[in-house]
């Protein structure tokens, strides 16, 4: 998965860097993160974060704000660090990044910690140039409760990380209102990854080996030619950018359970946020970085300073290659927000064999004695696709339609209620079976046929904005279907009519 390794920057050695004054700070000293105060000794708490990111605003007015975008389920604020052009700053066209820290909590928070340095660094320290052409946005604390649990999932034992089809949380809910509300035009969405599995790949008596990986949004029905521009173009610079700064960076390989699994790329659902982020044509990129093992010795604690400038590093790396490339990257962006609804779409995709190589060599380390060691894999890297389909005029739900009314309020797509009883032509589908979490799902029998529609059924209408969203969400075949989860697939009855019509109008 790495190459050779090179020395890595000495723990807080970015922190360290010599900041640039602005304006009237120009003599004020730059000011502690929460972890570097504690000098490495433990995580920030969620009240941490929240006050030094109320410091940073005061330090820059005009230039930062602090907004509270939701709640988690205990009542802690989520938060959001705004830097944007001042008053009186050259006007032009801006490229909008978002960046977006411990989604798991108190498991993973070094992608957190490294944001709030960068955060000072952009403020008034060497990134701050950035800022007179990006306008970032960083929600250093996704899981505030997660964080202070010292949990990967929230408050409800729930993985927001892979919640952004059901939106059962609040605060997967509050990160896509906030996807709508900002409208980032490039987001980076920070991970850290165990190489330590105890319950799976330790039992075999071997360690995951890598320093970071990086993954773009690859869900099919995504535009094509933001796909194409991510992967042939800005992921290969941004391994190289990250691999050149001393990390040794590679596209992301799925986690690695079994040395007799077969390896993949990165998951292709909305469950996840990388493709969510993307749906509004957005070049969304996902970076994960080494967890050390919590059995280890290191100078800080859980080797936290290195953590974060692993972290940093790679947050600094998306944020140059962003600005490098603002122009075409807004020119991208343009393009997928301005095209018509397609007219076809690509429901299902999976990974199997990559046709060049039937095996791929990956270093693993030894348990024992921390050794490298190249295993075989199957390389199952090559996306398959299936199911790509002509897009409807609309949807029409005519069952369990107070819970799927519900979840389209929650995702923002908008549909009409019918007031009275219909009689009118749609298409109809017969599954063959009820969906599963991952496989391909297939109609048995598809067929346009007078239906009488009944009177608070639900119109999704398929030309609006979010009509790509609905159609993934609501058919069967999709990938990132809500009839993928058993309570919704129960709804479903194998051979009979499946209760979401398509309005061929």
């Amino acid at each position: 998965m790495s190459g050779r390794r090179r020395r890595l920057l000495r723990p807080g050695t970015l922190a360290a860097l010599v900041l640039v004054a602005v304006g009237s700070a120009a003599c004020a000293p730059a000011r502690q993160t929460p972890l570097e105060a504690a000098d490495f000794r433990r995580y920030s708490t969620s009240g941490e974060i929240s006050r030094y990111l109320d410091a940073l605003a005061r330090r820059a007015p005009g230039l930062a704000r602090k907004d509270v975008f939701g709640r988690s389920v205990e009542g802690r604020p989520l938060e959001a660090l705004v830097l944007a052009a001042p008053p009186g700053e050259p006007a032009g066209p801006r490229l909008k990044v978002l960046l977006v820290g411990s989604q798991h909590g108190g498991a993973e928070p070094a992608g957190g910690e490294a944001l709030l340095g960068i955060a000072r660094d952009l403020i008034d320290g060497d990134l701050r140039p950035l800022l007179d052409d990006l306008d970032v946005v960083m929600i250093p604390n996704a899981n505030p409760d997660g964080r202070d649990l010292h949990r990967r999932s929230n408050a409800n034992r729930v993985n927001i990380n892979t919640d952004f089809v059901r939106l059962s949380q609040p605060e997967s809910r509050a990160l896509v209102q906030a996807l709508a509300r900002y409208a980032p035009d490039a987001a980076l969405d920070t991970h850290e990854s165990a190489v330590l599995k105890r319950e799976t790949l330790a039992r075999e008596g071997y360690l995951t080996d890598f320093d970071a990986q990086f993954e773009i949004a690859n869900n099919p029905a995504l535009p094509d030619a933001m796909q194409a521009y991510a992967e042939h173009t800005v992921l290969p610079a941004l391994i190289a950018r990250v691999s050149a700064g001393g990390l040794p960076a590679n596209h992301y390989i799925g986690e690695i359970t079994s040395t007799r699994q077969a390896v993949t790329h990165g998951g292709l659902t909305l469950r996840n946020f990388r493709n969510t982020a993307a749906l509004g044509g957005a070049l969304s990129v996902l970076v994960e970085t080494k967890l050390d093992p919590r059995t280890d010795v290191f100078p800080t604690y859980r080797n936290i300073a290195v953590r974060v400038d692993r972290q940093r590093l790679c947050i600094r790396s998306f944020l140059t290659e962003v600005h490098a490339r603002r122009e075409a990257i807004r020119e991208q962006v343009l393009a997928a927000r301005a095209a018509p609804p397609p007219r076809t779409l690509t429901l299902f995709a999976g990974y199997g064999p990559t046709p060049a190589q039937a095996t791929v060599s990956i270093r693993l380390r030894r348990l024992d004695t921390r050794a490298l060691e190249p295993l075989a894999f199957a390389d199952h890297r090559q996306r398959v696709t299936a199911d790509r389909v002509h897009v409807p005029g609309a949807l029409i739900v005519t069952r369990h339609t107070d819970a799927l009314r519900e979840l389209l309020d929650h995702h923002g797509v908008a549909y009409t209620v019918l007031d009275q009883q219909l009689r009118h032509t749609v298409r109809a589908m017969r599954l063959a079976a009820r969906p599963s979490a991952l496989g391909r799902c297939t109609a048995v029998r598809e067929a346009s046929t007078p239906t009488t529609l009944p009177a608070g059924s639900l119109r999704v209408d398929l030309a609006q904005p979010a009509g790509r969203l609905a159609l993934l969400l609501f058919d069967p075949r999709s990938i990132s279907s809500v009839f993928r989860y058993p309570e919704y697939a129960a709804w479903i009855a194998p051979g009979e009519e499946f209760f979401v019509y398509q309005d061929l109008r």
